[in-house]
């Protein structure tokens, strides 16, 4: 069994931009820019003490409009706790940007890597303790990568850890990680999915293929979209650490079936940009029938992909103002939710509107997998 250092309890600073000029997308049972974060199982490297790349999948088949610049993924940077052992000694890593291959894995390869930018640095120190730095690395480029035109499916964001066969006994990086059911590690917080989820972080190997790790990590873009995230809830379980919804897996494979819970489910949506903004929610069985359809109306940034013109028309579910750049809506109590949607995939998308600056975006899309 592979072995990991504890959580972190010290937290020793932020370097980052402004707040507001960006939005971290980060899959996560907890938001950790806003909540404070009680699921962290584990810190840990995507292979141990090996260099190797720590990478979190935006797939097409459980998130679409991700930074989407109308049509285009913009990301502007990449978000991370970055757990260090020693905080005195600064650790080296990379940010990386990679395409998938034709059967879903990040391609590995020269031409699979879409961006590096290497030998970047945590902030200097006289902290000889533990602790965690917050992330927030730019790219230094005006309007950020376009990353992926419209037809791909797949894309792969991270950092790249170096070899530190110090770690983690006296030193070195790693991130901040919550467990999912099926790791097989001694967590009691971490990841609640249902069974049968699929994870979306990634290990990017070098003396092997990649492959799927067992866990969530407080890693992914950054992006100047609004972000929607849908959280499960179950009121059996601990395994957030306290009471509300879990953002991560649980919230894209929530369990409703009642063998023996049923979920209630929740959106969550951020915008760092619009904090205090009108939020219009809506749902469809499944997604576009193409994977980008024109928004209506010249002030309207971003696509729907929810519903379509003709036989899955999109379903108004809520409104709602957001405050101090946050606001959950309630989709389904706890017990509640039919059991007949077993099996069914339902997408979920909103639009931010700011009336001060008349300016409104879509968020991402996400689909939820019952």
């Amino acid at each position: 069994m592979s072995k990991f250092c504890p959580s972190l309890l010290a937290l020793a600073c932020i370097a980052a931009p402004a707040l507001a000029q960006v939005n971290p997308f980060v899959v996560y049972p907890q938001d950790p820019e806003r909540q404070t974060i009680t699921c962290t199982s584990y810190v840990g490297r995507p292979d141990q003490a090996r260099a190797a790349e720590a990478l979190i999948a935006i797939s097409e088949n459980d998130y679409r409009g991700v930074g989407d610049a109308n049509g285009v993924m913009r990301i502007f940077g990449v978000y991370q706790w970055a757990a260090d052992e020693k905080l005195s000694t600064s650790e080296t890593y990379d940010l990386v940007l990679r395409k998938a291959t034709a059967t879903g894995e990040p391609d590995m390869t020269p031409a699979g890597q879409q961006l590096r930018i290497s030998a970047l640095s945590t902030p200097p120190s006289t902290n000889t303790g533990r602790g965690t730095w917050i992330l927030y690395d730019g790219f230094n480029v005006q309007g950020g990568q376009i990353l992926t035109p419209p037809n791909t499916s797949k894309v792969f964001v991270g950092v790249s850890l170096p070899a530190n066969p110090q770690w983690p006994a006296t030193d070195g990086q790693a991130l901040h990680r919550a467990d999912m059911l099926t790791a097989g590690t001694a967590a009691t917080v971490g990841e609640n999915h249902r069974a049968g989820a699929a994870s979306v972080t990634w290990a990017g190997l070098t003396t092997s293929a990649p492959v799927t790790t067992p866990w969530s990590s407080i890693l992914g873009p950054v992006v100047t979209s609004p972000n929607l995230h849908l959280g499960a809830e179950d009121q059996t379980s601990n395994r957030l650490g306290m009471f509300g919804g879990s953002f991560g897996l649980n919230g894209m494979y929530p369990d409703v079936g009642g063998s023996p819970r049923r979920d209630g489910v929740r959106v969550r949506i951020t915008d760092n940009i619009s904090p205090y903004s009108f939020v219009f929610l809506g749902a469809s069985r499944g997604w576009q029938p193409s994977y980008y359809v024109a928004s209506l109306g010249p002030g309207l940034i971003g696509f729907s992909h929810i519903g379509d013109d003709l036989n899955n028309r999109p379903i108004s579910i809520g409104f709602a103002l957001m405050y101090n750049s946050q606001v959950e809506l309630m989709l389904g109590l706890w017990g509640r939710i039919p059991t007949n949607l077993v099996g069914r995939d339902l997408a979920f998308q909103a639009i931010v509107w700011d009336p001060t600056t008349n300016r409104a975006e879509w968020t991402n899309a996400q689909m939820a997998h019952f």
